[in-house]
C-alpha cells in the first residue's frame, strides 16, 4: 500500500531525497510530542516541559489566530517518506515526512509569522504527533483560556509579503494502525492557527539560517 497525503486545513508537498538526507543528520535535538493536552488540543504541560529540557523555548501568547485570518494559504499535500511497523505504538510508531509548504495570500506582509498545530482529527490524539526541534524552527507557545494552559507546537514562518511561500519538513510519528482508502494509507490531519510579530528565540535563528544555506547549497548542486 502507498502512504496517502491529506487534505486538512494545511498541507504538504514533494520535497528532493537530498534534503531528506541532510534533515536526517544533526537530528540529535529532535522531542517528539503528541497530542496529550487538555480536551486533546495541544500537548500536556509535562511535554511541553520535557520539550524545554531538550532545547526547545516555550513562549507565552495572549491569543491565537486562524490560518485565514492571516491570509495564509496551503496546497495540497505529499507524503515524502513512510516507514510502517507492524504493530504500532506510541513508542514504536508509524513513521512519515512531509514538506508543508505556507503561503501569504493575504494583502499585506506578514512579520515574524508562525505555523501553529492546535489539534489532530481522525485518529486517537495520544497516538498522533511528530518531532520538534528548536534549531529547526519550532518552539512550544503557551496560552491561557477558560481557566486552563494549553500548549501548542508551532513552528517559525519568518518574514512573508504577499505571495511569498515558505516550506518546511515534518516528521510525523502514529503510534496506531494507519487508516485505509482503497489501496492507500491515509496520515493523520491537523488543525492549525497562526501568530505574528514574535521573533525566533536566540540561539535558534542562527541555527534555522545556518540550515537554510545548507539547503539552498544542496539544490544548487542537484540543478547544475
Amino acid at each position: 500500500m502507498q502512504v496517502r497525503s491529506m487534505r486538512v486545513r494545511p498541507v504538504w508537498m514533494g520535497a528532493a531525497a537530498a534534503l531528506l538526507l541532510l534533515l536526517a543528520s544533526g537530528r540529535a535535538g529532535a522531542f517528539p510530542v503528541v497530542f496529550n493536552g487538555v480536551g486533546g488540543f495541544g500537548i500536556s504541560a509535562a511535554s511541553a516541559a520535557s520539550a524545554e529540557a531538550n532545547g526547545v523555548e516555550i513562549v507565552d501568547v495572549d491569543v491565537i489566530y486562524t490560518a485565514a485570518d492571516m491570509g495564509l494559504t496551503i496546497p495540497a499535500p505529499d507524503v515524502l517518506s513512510s516507514s510502517l511497523v507492524g504493530n504500532p505504538s506510541v513508542s514504536n510508531p508509524n513513521r512519515a515526512t512531509s514538506e508543508w509548504s505556507v503561503t501569504n495570500g493575504g494583502q499585506g506582509a506578514l512579520s515574524d509569522a508562525w505555523l501553529v498545530f492546535l489539534t489532530s482529527t481522525d485518529y486517537t490524539d495520544t497516538s498522533v504527533g511528530f518531532e520538534i526541534d528548536g534549531d529547526d524552527g519550532w518552539v512550544v507557545v503557551s496560552v491561557y483560556a477558560a481557566g486552563s494552559y494549553y500548549f501548542y507546537p508551532a513552528r517559525f514562518l519568518g518574514d512573508l509579503a504577499p505571495s511569498d511561500t515558505v516550506d518546511f519538513l515534518m516528521r510525523h510519528l502514529v503510534g496506531e494502525p494507519l487508516h485505509e482508502d482503497g489501496d492507500e494509507l491515509v496520515l493523520p490531519q491537523y488543525g492549525v492557527g497562526a501568530l505574528t510579530g514574535i521573533p525566533l528565540p536566540e540561539p535558534h535563528a542562527l541555527a534555522l539560517a545556518a540550515f537554510g544555506l545548507s539547503l539552498v547549497a544542496i539544490l544548487r548542486r542537484r540543478s547544475a
